[in-house]
Order: C-alpha cells, then sequence, then structure tokens
C-alpha cells in the first residue's frame, strides 16, 4: 500500500500516513492494550524543568519523537508552537487524538527505525525536538544525526531517558539506559545540559549541533 500524503495544518510540509512494518507498531500497541501504567503523564515538575532549559516560545515549531498518547504534544501545542507528533503505535496515536487535538497539533504514525524519513521531517524545520522516554528504543546514532538535521541552527533536542537500574527491573516499555550509556550521548553538539528529573530520569538539551554528531 503506498503512503497517503497529507498537510500538516500549521507548515504546510506533506506527511506521511502509510502502513508499517508490523514490528514496533505492532509491539508498542499490544503495550498500550494490556499496561494503563505505560500513559505517564506529565507533571508540574518535569513542564516547569523543561521551559527553564529549553527555548520553546509560541510560533515555534516543534516534533514529538515517540509521542506517546501525545501529553507532550498537547502541553506544547497549548503554549502556542506548531507541534508534529509521531509514533510507531495506532493505538497510542488514536488514545492521543481522542484526549485532543487541534489546527496546531497533528499526530501521524511513523517508525523512526524502520521506515524512510517522510517529507514532513526536512531538514532546518523544527526549534525543538522532544524524545521523552524513547531514546532506549531507538538506533541512537541514527537518531541523533537526523535529529541534527532536522533542527534549525539554533534548535534544541529535549531527551528524558530513564535510567537503566540492574536491581529494579523494569516493564518492558519501560526501559532505560546506563549511566555509562548516557554519558556517551551527544559527542558532536556544541552544547550539553543535563538536570536529573527525580531519582529514575535524566533530562539532557542538545543544541548547537555539527554535521555528523555522534553517540
Amino acid at each position: 500500500m503506498p503512503d497517503l500524503l497529507t498537510t500538516h495544518a500549521t507548515t504546510g510540509l506533506p506527511l506521511s500516513a502509510g502502513t508499517l512494518p508490523p514490528s514496533a507498531g505492532a509491539q508498542w500497541d499490544a503495550w498500550y492494550t494490556t499496561d494503563a501504567r505505560i500513559n505517564l503523564p506529565l507533571t508540574d515538575t518535569e513542564t516547569g524543568l523543561f521551559h527553564q532549559h529549553v527555548d520553546a516560545a509560541p510560533g515555534m515549531m516543534a516534533l514529538d519523537a515517540g509521542c506517546g498518547t501525545g501529553h507532550w504534544s498537547r502541553h506544547l501545542a497549548t503554549t502556542g508552537l506548531g507541534v508534529l507528533a509521531m509514533d510507531a503505535s495506532p493505538t497510542a496515536l488514536a488514545l492521543a487524538r481522542r484526549q485532543g487535538t487541534g489546527p496546531h497539533l497533528h499526530y501521524a504514525q511513523h517508525d523512526f527505525d524502520a521506515r524512510p524519513i517522510p517529507p514532513s521531517l526536512r531538514p532546518g524545520t523544527f526549534d525543538v525536538i522532544m524524545c521523552r522516554n524513547t531514546l532506549p528504543y531507538l538506533d541512537r546514532h541514527r537518531f541523533l544525526v537526523d535529529a541534527a538535521r532536522w533542527l534549525t541552527p539554533k534548535g534544541q533536542l529535549h531527551l528524558t531517558i530513564p535510567l537503566k537500574r540492574p536491581d529494579a527491573p523494569s516493564p518492558p516499555w519501560a526501559q532505560g539506559l546506563t549511566a555509562e550509556q548516557i554519558r556517551s550521548l551527544g559527542a558532536g553538539w556544541a552544547t550539553r545540559v543535563d538536570y536529573p528529573l527525580g531519582p529514575d530520569h535524566a533530562c539532557i538539551v542538545l543544541s548547537g549541533q555539527t554535521d555528523t554528531p555522534a553517540t
């Protein structure tokens, strides 16, 4: 089945909405269907710290990569950003749409590892890229290289990453990275800012990307 192209209401960019390979989308569908804990709401602490560290002003464009049920997507849209929210799971996207959409928020199905880059992810498009609890499931090197291209010259990539603790097993939808893996992220970016989000999550803000950032 060929991709169906729609248009983002804010940017006018085409969006890919075709079918996905069954792997990632089907697995995440199963997790969203069987475990309600996966739907993690935002907290005031999380949003407050984000706005202290990221320049996310009205009129900017944001990409929510691995948006899940769209908590960050809706938050950014209500603060005046145009948001493209992408996830591999049709179930997650259906739940997100039920909780709210609008002229400045567009949800689209996309697998960042298994699918070619769609036309909506053009170089230099986004001022902010969000990746909340998704990086452990992606090809980290590929995603960071791609994100660098998609950002504007002053754009910022915000990563929220669960900490992997051998003594505290996590459900399959909440896998994290080790402290060593987190420290290795972002080589090739001009600026990296780290801040904790409680004892179980780390946040990293990368900006001033070079042509070939690496993990």
